[in-house]
């Protein structure tokens, strides 16, 4: 039977909470809950090197769904090899618990997300009498392959989850992931708070750009009286400081994902997605997927 070709997938394009979010009445969550947007899952994303196995990247809360979205298990087998992780937050390692059915699978991620990790959210020791799952170590820069596919984790920033209180940063915590398969190169970088020195050169790399769209506006939270942080304070680059840099750069498909509740461009009627479209970027939608 031919191996089919490797294959990268969107699972959930919201940042953390979903939309709707269970605690809040904005204007998104308010839409979706009358029936006038889709609702979107927490952020994750998926790659097979060969349509059998699948690769998870970040594993959140909305888990159960996704992996419902990748194959339908088979008996009690399912398609899961393991897990890559791009940070350690919440959002994208709450999921690793639901995990613990599975008999077997790996989790990749730098050596100071694994330090986080085993240090205050010890998720393998948890998970130690539910599954074997084997912890690989990702250093910075240098490609683990997985078949046809190689994926390189590219450090953006020491941010570490707000859990880490009182912790020193750490090299690594906060990374995008490139993703090389036989037909094109894929940037995946749900976190992004900076386009200086070689985030640029690292964006200009890809064929496909899949970059963080968490707040068009970088007080979005404070302007709604939702909150009092700002998008550089959690670590993200608002859209409307991104977009004019990314559009200059030479992917084919550019696309925001990461996107939380409060984003005015979730709306495919607003101006904000007017002004993304007009920059030749779009918002990306979960089931999303591309060819590697």
């Amino acid at each position: 039977m031919p191996t089919a070709p490797p294959m990268f997938q969107l699972l959930g394009t919201a940042a953390g909470g979903g939309l709707p979010q269970w605690n809040c009445g904005c204007r998104n969550c308010d839409l979706v809950r009358s029936g006038e947007l889709p609702p979107r899952t927490q952020s994750s994303a998926a790659f097979t090197p060969n349509g059998e196995h699948w690769y998870l990247i970040d594993a959140s809360p909305d888990v159960s769904w996704h992996m419902a979205i990748l194959d339908p298990p088979r008996g009690r087998r399912t398609p899961l090899a393991g897990v890559l992780l791009t940070d350690a937050e919440f959002d994208h390692t709450l999921g690793l618990l639901q995990l613990r059915e599975g008999s077997a699978w790996e989790l990749h991620a730098t050596p100071g997300v694994h330090r986080i990790l085993e240090d205050q959210f010890p998720v393998r020791r948890l998970l130690s009498r539910y599954a074997e799952v084997t912890a690989i170590t990702a250093e910075p820069g240098e490609p683990l392959r997985f078949g046809s596919v190689e994926v390189t984790w590219v450090p953006l920033d020491d941010h570490t989850p707000r859990y880490h209180h009182g912790r020193r940063p750490e090299t690594g915590a906060t990374c995008a992931l490139v993703l090389r398969g036989p037909r094109r190169t894929l940037v995946y970088a749900p976190s992004l708070s900076t386009l200086d020195g070689p985030v640029q050169e690292l964006l200009a790399s890809a064929d496909v750009l899949l970059v963080d769209g968490t707040f068009y506006h970088p007080d979005e939270l404070p302007r709604l009286g939702l909150g009092v942080g700002t998008a550089a304070s959690m670590g993200h680059l608002a859209i409307c400081h991104s977009a004019r840099s990314l559009a200059g750069l030479p992917a084919v498909t550019k696309l925001y994902t990461h996107l939380n509740n409060t984003n005015p461009a979730i709306d495919p009627a607003s101006p904000e997605r007017a002004w993304i479209r007009a920059h030749g970027l779009d918002i990306a939608d979960d089931g999303w997927s591309v060819g590697l």
